[in-house]
């Protein structure tokens, strides 16, 4: 579903995410209240609200969550690149392939700066990738499946082999 409706499956998750969000802020408030019944800190009272505040949010605009990791990401991403940058340089003298570090960090400050600056479209991106790496690891987990059930005696026999042997 994340492959094919990208843009959907974030709002999904977003929403899913200021419901709980939402749920866990007043769970918290009501037990933050019963316990102490004369004593409420302010700050745990604060926090429970903006929980909730937040959840609400991210309900009314899923497309918030998205946006807010796809802009931290490219700012991680320059960042980081940045300091490979840096790292170049000054390593000239003693790297002696410091242009190939060179061009790959202006590679990652490019892909950094693409990022923060279209972040919907990236965000796009980010999910029919995610979306593609989930349904890999589907198939490999069912074919893993299938493998350990085929030789599920032979991995019970090794299992018990090795139980005795620390024994």
């Amino acid at each position: 579903m994340v492959y094919i409706v990208p843009d959907l499956s974030s709002q999904v998750i977003s929403i899913i995410i200021g419901i709980y969000i939402i749920v866990h802020g007043i769970v918290l408030m009501i037990l933050s209240f019963s316990a102490n019944k004369y004593y409420t800190p302010f700050f745990g009272v604060m926090s429970r609200v903006l929980s909730i505040i937040l959840g609400i949010i991210l309900i009314a605009m899923p497309n918030v969550l998205s946006t807010i990791f796809v802009i931290a990401l490219g700012i991680w991403i320059i960042l980081s690149s940045i300091d490979i940058i840096s790292v170049a340089i000054a390593s000239r003298k003693a790297i002696p392939n410091w242009g190939l570090l060179l061009v790959f960090g202006i590679i990652d400050l490019i892909a950094g700066l693409i990022i923060l600056f279209n972040p919907f479209t990236s965000s796009i991106s980010i999910m029919i990738i995610a979306g593609v790496v989930v349904m890999v690891h589907s198939i490999v987990t069912i074919i893993d499946m299938i493998m350990i059930k085929q030789n599920a005696k032979e991995i019970a026999k090794a299992i018990e082999a090795t139980t005795k042997e620390t024994k």
